[in-house]
């Protein structure tokens, strides 16, 4: 077990551990497989690329909608949505010049809720899925796109329908080329749950007033200190590459890793890095199952299990700087003397000390726990810290001989579902399901 040296990138994001080790064997793998994967950053690894592109334009688009429309509505599910949903969520004081609001899950009572409530006069639609035939969003989009034209026709749903999807192939690229909406492109190569600053991300966020150049730039500073570093063969200098060595060697030991934020605005970002991590590398009978706390929340529904239990978690902490210096508790109490204790202390020094209790009970256990500590949580921040968990679980991916980029669980749970709902060359599924299922159809 080793305590880490605190690495950084500039004064953005700041990495610490306690606890933890790296198998030696992998080490000696980290630059060359460090290398192989940025080597790869136009094909499958395109991620690594999404800074390089010039967002203008999209940013541009985005603000040429904002002048027609107050609210954008979000119809996505997964990678195509759960990007968006943690910047909405970490960035709240930027993201309030136009309304965003995302539409990812196809229960019936929530797309019901929304179809209500929905407005085509002032609400652009917009409909992201990368294949182009994502059952959840197909649904929805038509859904919502018959209300837009039993009100305004065609044109109307040509003017307030946007399309984010492959180039060329998918029905919702034959939708955009049929009714000559406004469309982006997601690059071929790039997989869903990396596609957050790409037009995925960017024009949602952009319309709500985020700022994406900064976003872009944080990623950036990332991943261009990751390749300086290998160029310079110092990769355990690097926080995103080290943070990848650590938690490859141990993924085979310890079934879970826990991302526990202590900020609410980190609630969306946790549920994004879930993905990210479960998708990427829970394959080939290997897996380390992803757990999602918020402190001080989950100190009171989580920590005994996390104390208590079996020695089979690891534990990310990522932490933010004070955002508000004015909340102070009065020096005066007025309801009793047990809260002298917390008198003229900040609210964040009281919330910070639960913070610090927690990691310091976890690691009495001899439980490892690594630190990410963002000091100023703005949108130069929260591209770097999609940047180093993407970068880290790719590199975690190839260092344990994993492909991070397929799917193949999710695909044969698609094969499964078209075929139940009728679509001629799956049949075969849908009859293999109910027979697995043993159910009638609901109703």
């Amino acid at each position: 077990m080793l305590t880490m040296n605190r690495l950084q990138i500039e004064n953005i994001l700041i990495l610490s551990g306690s606890n933890v080790f790296f198998d030696r064997a992998l080490e000696s793998s980290l630059k060359a497989q460090a290398e192989a994967l940025f080597a790869r950053k136009h094909e499958e690894a395109f991620f690594l690329s999404c800074p390089e592109t010039d967002i203008t334009p999209i940013v541009q688009s985005a603000k040429a909608i904002a002048q027609r429309f107050k609210k954008m509505l979000v119809l996505g599910i997964g990678g195509s949505a759960l990007g968006t949903i943690a910047a909405l969520h970490a960035l709240p004081l930027q993201a309030k010049e136009r309304q965003v609001l995302v539409l990812s899950n196809l229960d019936p009572f929530t797309v019901g809720e929304t179809l209500d409530r929905f407005d085509p006069q002032d609400t652009v639609v917009c409909c992201v899925t990368k294949s182009g035939s994502t059952v959840e969003t197909l649904v929805q989009t038509e859904v919502f796109a018959r209300k837009i034209y039993d009100s305004f026709g065609r044109r109307g749903l040509e003017e307030r329908l946007v399309i984010i999807t492959d180039p060329d192939s998918g029905p919702a690229r034959r939708i955009a080329r049929s009714l000559g909406c406004l469309s982006f492109d997601v690059p071929p190569k790039l997989g869903g749950r990396y596609s957050v600053l790409s037009p995925v991300g960017i024009l949602p966020l952009a319309f709500a007033g985020v700022d994406c150049t900064s976003l872009v730039q944080g990623a950036s500073k990332v991943f261009g200190t990751a390749e300086a570093s290998l160029r310079m063969e110092r990769p355990l200098d690097h926080p995103s590459l080290f943070s990848a060595l650590v938690h490859a060697s141990m993924f085979s030991s310890k079934s879970v890793r826990v991302l526990w934020a202590y900020g609410d605005r980190l609630q969306g970002f946790v549920q994004w890095f879930c993905q990210l991590w479960a998708e990427s590398l829970g394959k080939d009978g290997r897996g380390q199952t992803p757990v999602g706390a918020i402190g001080s929340t989950d100190q009171h529904s989580l920590l005994q299990l996390f104390i208590g239990g079996p020695d089979d978690k690891c534990y990310t902490f990522l932490t933010l700087g004070n955002p508000r210096h004015d909340l102070v508790v009065p020096l005066d109490p007025l309801l009793d003397e047990a809260i002298q204790e917390f008198a003229g202390k900040t609210v964040f020094e009281c919330f910070d000390a639960l913070r610090m209790g927690t990691m310091a009970a976890l690691l009495e256990k001899g439980l490892p726990v690594v630190r990410i500590h963002i000091p100023n949580l703005d949108a130069t921040a929260l591209g770097a810290l999609f940047a180093h968990f993407e970068l880290e679980t790719a590199l975690s991916g190839f260092l344990l001989g994993l492909n991070p980029f397929d799917q193949p669980g999710v695909e044969a749970g698609k094969a499964f579902a078209h075929g139940l709902l009728g679509r001629a060359d799956k049949a075969h599924f849908g009859l293999v399901a109910r027979k697995l299922l043993g159910e009638e159809k609901d109703e």
